[in-house]
């Protein structure tokens, strides 16, 4: 793993830090906002937000898009002060406990966890941070403390991962070495991305910074220097641009806390930051590649007026490499890079003569019927330049992928209430690909460790090429939850599609026909819950999956098979997930 050079770093740090401050000084007096309050942030998929999410289906979104996260602890009390209804553990505060250090500090605990996960026969695990789970047996502890004040806050909750990591079947597509040696690259995708198929051969452990931050803020705007897993967008599933699935980047961040309220026009949210992501040991590039990256991406989220319950957001990253370990202006200002290829020739002339960059853009949405407690949400994502406008108009699916989906919650007998999420998500290539090329979304020619972080996409956990079907329905009871859920993973179909387009096949299969009865796909059954007795809480989740045409071993070999009369290679994985809490 490369080391970035931390005096130049730390030294462009301080110079970011004081022109952030600078004008978030100037913008706080510009405009009317809110009262300070004591607070922390609350971890990226805590049991907070799952209640902050739930009160946002009865009382609407008046206190935050949800699409910028993490959020403050302020936002989730707010909601729960407001609840007409009482629904036990799903309207109880915790974690409310703290310390009076004087000189207006306050100090406090984050709820410790202790987490147990196994795979019976493959890697499987996703949205879970600096953890990932091999085959066998991983243990994984989370657990820190939080200092705050009127103007600043600290956290620091590291994620501790023991992973056995045991030997599993390798799949077809993994290449070797020139000596022979199996590399450790993406099954299907190989060295154009760092996302190893497996991190070694050998047992190992992970210690990850985790949700840990320095922040300085006043009323609604805040700066800071962070490591926390972010989400960004409505999606419940799997957000496209960024989300928890890798381990969080260190980061530098400007941004709102709570949204700006302009009369008559709307509330706004938004978040820009300075990222540095991390190779992974496994990865294999050349000496153009082997130089550290940067990430500079904004989110920007607005609510009209009218529509307060309505929130439309935009959100880019661009990857770069630093030169001489320097953050410099250029890399800064390449999120105002012009959206459209014409347009960008014209600003920063021929893209040979600049540095590398890799485009991601994002624009997605959320509206919620409190009275109906009902919402939908959807992305879109591109990850390339249109040519100009009529190129967009023409083929807007061209590098393209998308989500949408819904949640509801239904009063029903046997429990409280229930929650139904049905989520779609679907980031395979669509069929421009006859007539223009595209590329595996998350990679690019240039910077070619991709959209990951440590060896993991920082995007949708499904990966580059892939799409999936996702529903849950849970019931919420006073005491937890109980629930099941289903997924169907159709796995990198991107690689299937060109795979097979570049056979040679026989005669009866060059009318249209290819091997469609072998490209993989997961089904995926599971149940899950959560009890709360007393000040623990006892959550886990247990599944079974079956991957149809595990490894592609057979893949495009017809020797006269079809699909009355193949030979399927199938394998089967159950995980069981374990975790126990203390509420303070």
């Amino acid at each position: 793993m490369k080391l970035i050079n931390l005096p130049y770093l730390f030294e462009n740090y301080f110079i970011l830090m004081k022109r952030v401050i600078i004008l978030c000084a100037v913008t706080v007096f510009a405009l009317f906002l809110s009262s300070s309050v004591f607070a922390q942030t609350i971890p990226v998929d805590d049991i907070k937000e799952e209640q902050l999410r739930i009160q946002q289906l009865f009382q609407g979104s008046v206190h935050s898009s949800f699409t910028l996260r993490p959020i403050w602890n302020y936002t989730h009390d707010a909601y729960l002060e407001g609840a007409e209804r009482d629904f036990g553990f799903w309207t109880r505060k915790f974690d409310t406990n703290s310390i009076d250090l004087g000189y207006s500090f306050k100090a406090g605990v984050y709820r410790p966890s202790l987490g147990f996960t196994t795979n019976s026969n493959v890697p499987y695990g996703e949205n879970n941070g600096a953890a990932w789970y091999g085959r066998g047996f991983n243990a994984e502890f989370q657990g820190g403390f939080w200092i705050t004040s009127d103007y600043l806050t600290i956290t620091f909750k590291p994620h501790f991962i023991q992973q056995q990591n045991n030997e599993f079947e390798v799949p077809r597509f993994i290449p070797s070495d020139d000596d022979g040696n199996r590399l450790f690259v993406a099954e299907a995708v190989g060295d154009i991305i760092d996302r190893p198929f497996r991190f070694g051969e050998e047992p190992f452990s992970t210690f990850n910074l985790g949700h840990s931050s320095i922040r300085l803020h006043y009323k609604s705007f805040e700066a800071g220097l962070s490591n926390e897993p972010l989400w960004w967008g409505g999606n419940v599933k799997y957000p496209l641009l960024i989300s928890n699935n890798a381990p969080g980047m260190n980061h530098f961040f400007i941004g709102t806390r709570s949204p700006l309220r302009v009369p008559y026009v709307g509330k706004f949210e938004f978040k820009w930051l300075g990222a540095f992501p991390e190779d992974s040991e496994y990865f294999v590039g050349d000496e153009e590649a082997d130089q550290n990256r940067f990430m500079n991406a904004i989110n920007i989220s607005y609510s009209p007026a009218f529509a307060p319950n309505f929130h439309v957001g935009f959100a880019r990253a661009i990857h770069t490499y630093l030169e001489n370990n320097r953050v410099s202006g250029e890399d800064i200002g390449m999120v105002l890079d012009p959206f459209l290829y014409k347009n960008f020739l014209d600003t920063r002339g021929a893209i040979q003569n600049l540095k590398p960059r890799n485009h991601m853009n994002s624009i997605y949405a959320r509206w919620l019927w409190p009275e109906s407690r009902f919402e939908i949400y959807g992305e879109f994502f591109r990850d390339d330049f249109a040519y100009d406008s009529r190129d967009l108009l023409m083929q807007p699916r061209h590098n393209s992928g998308y989500a949408f989906g819904f949640q509801q919650i239904v009063f029903a007998p046997l429990a409280r209430f229930y929650k139904v999420n049905l989520e779609f998500t679907n980031m395979t290539p669509s069929y421009i690909q006859e007539v223009r090329p595209q590329n595996y979304y998350y990679t690019h020619p240039d910077i070619r460790q991709g959209h990951t972080n440590r060896g993991q996409v920082i995007g949708a956990a499904i990966g580059p090429g892939s799409n999936s079907q996702f529903l849950s329905i849970d019931g919420y009871f006073d005491q937890g939850r109980v629930g099941l859920f289903i997924r169907r993973l159709a796995d990198n179909n991107h690689f299937h599609f060109m795979y097979d387009r570049s056979l040679n096949r026989p005669e009866e299969f060059r009318q249209g026909f290819g091997d469609y009865w072998r490209n993989r796909t997961d089904l995926t059954i599971g149940t899950r819950g959560l009890y709360s007795f007393g000040d623990f809480i006892l959550s886990g989740e247990f599944s079974w999956t079956k991957l149809y045409n595990y490894g592609r071993f057979d893949y495009g070999r017809f020797q006269g098979l079809t699909i009355a009369n193949f030979e399927p290679y199938d394998v089967h994985n159950v995980q069981l997930s374990i975790s126990f809490s203390y509420m303070f």
